[in-house]
């Protein structure tokens, strides 16, 4: 399992196309954040904030692919994937966004609420440990939602419960997305590595970063495959 997800970036020919595709969206989008956030509040900024914002979509589309079709045998064109570039975002909005800012705002009351005396640390704590399970829950789900459109071509297919929960309910999901999570983990990491440095150092880890991404979808996207009998 690990080893074929590892090996899916440089040892498929799909795999490699999808790879060199990604990296030059990482490098775009590290690029464009930080030529934006130099250039702001100017007008110049929206220049490179447009560039990282379709290689983003580019990026998410690449994967998305990968993950509702795993076993496609050719990598579509740029503009076959901004589709699912877009649905991928805008269901990272719908699932992601809500955990994330729920699970950030308790990460940072937390330790000051655990200094108080009485009830409000002990509630403080418990709902910082709701907030995680909450974005655990969440980005178990995403995946499989993500997949289910890409492969059905239907936005509408991934709010569906009667199509995702015999995905989610499925051992090689889980055990597909433990890995392909640790993998993504880790990629965000480097992909701070790569903003952040204008180097040869932030070239390799824009990318490490692609390799860990496609690495994640195609792990994923075979447990999806076999969950979901498609």
């Amino acid at each position: 399992m690990i080893t074929d997800a590892l090996r899916y970036p440089v040892g498929d020919p799909v795999g490699r196309a999808a790879l060199l595709r990604s990296s030059v969206c990482v490098v775009a989008v590290a690029v464009g954040l930080r030529y934006a956030a130099a250039f702001s509040p100017s007008v110049v900024a929206l220049g490179p904030a447009l560039v990282a914002v379709i290689a983003t979509v580019v990026l998410s589309g690449t994967a998305a692919v990968v993950v509702g079709a795993a076993d496609k045998r050719s990598q579509p064109p740029v503009r076959a994937v901004v589709r699912p570039g877009i649905e991928a975002l805008a269901l990272s909005v719908i699932f992601l966004a809500p955990p994330v800012a729920l699970l950030a705002r308790s990460l940072t009351t937390t330790p000051a609420a655990l200094a108080l005396e009485g009830g409000a640390g002990l509630f403080s704590l418990v709902s910082s440990t709701a907030s995680l399970f909450f974005f655990v829950a969440c980005a178990y789900t995403y995946p499989a939602a993500v997949a289910t459109t890409a492969s059905t071509g239907r936005l509408r297919a991934a709010l569906e419960a009667d199509t995702l929960l015999p995905v989610l309910t499925a051992p090689a999901y889980l055990l597909r997305w433990i890995t392909g999570f640790s993998f993504v983990v880790l990629a965000v990491w480097l992909v701070g590595v790569s903003a952040r440095r204008g180097d040869a150092l932030g070239l390799i880890a824009a990318a490490a970063t692609a390799y860990l991404l496609l690495a994640s979808a195609r792990v994923v996207g075979v447990g999806y495959a076999r969950a979901s009998g498609r």
